[in-house]
């Protein structure tokens, strides 16, 4: 029995995309537990959430997700971390990603500091900007077959026309 990880599946939002109350779904602390329901459509609580933003929300244009996408796999192959495969939609980035040493809060960290570092330096984001929602979801991959089905979901279980999708050094897909 392996008690440690293979690989880590990594999504995060960008600021003020998905809030609690909407629609689509959202987790709290209360609703944070495997099998748990998430939050559904819930206006007032949505209505709260927008009140608190203190910046606009921030969507990914073409460019600025070719930006981040391109960090992702830099980063990764800086700190040999192996990138299974990534996606970096407009307001999202799904991330699956072997780093043995560190844990998925810290890989999220790093990929969020130094995309919000690179979206800056080409102009893509103001300095006082905030790009990237405070929390992320983080799923630890135990076998080969649930890399597997992650990384094809974060190749193929989206609308390819939204977003671009790169798989890593041992994959051959790439948009």
């Amino acid at each position: 029995m392996i008690n440690h990880p293979l690989a880590y599946f990594l999504t995060w939002h960008t600021y003020g995309t998905w809030l609690h109350g909407d629609p689509a779904g959202s987790v709290d602390a209360a609703h944070n537990q495997f099998g748990a329901s998430h939050i559904g459509d819930h206006p007032k609580r949505l209505e709260r959430a927008k009140s608190r933003m203190n910046h606009e929300p921030f969507t990914l244009t073409p460019n600025a997700r070719d930006t981040v996408e391109t960090i992702i796999m830099k980063h990764c192959e800086h700190r040999t971390w192996r990138l299974h495969a990534s996606s970096v939609r407009s307001n999202h980035v799904h991330v699956v990603v072997s780093a043995p040493e560190a844990t998925p809060e810290e890989v999220v960290r790093q990929l969020k500091q130094w995309g919000t570092r690179a979206l800056r330096e080409r102009g893509i984001a103001r300095s006082d900007q905030r790009v990237w929602s405070d929390h992320a979801s983080t799923r630890y991959l135990f076998n080969e077959e649930s890399v597997v089905a992650a990384t094809r979901y974060t190749l193929e279980g989206q609308d390819r026309s939204a977003g671009h999708r790169r798989a890593g050094r041992d994959g051959s897909t790439e948009a």
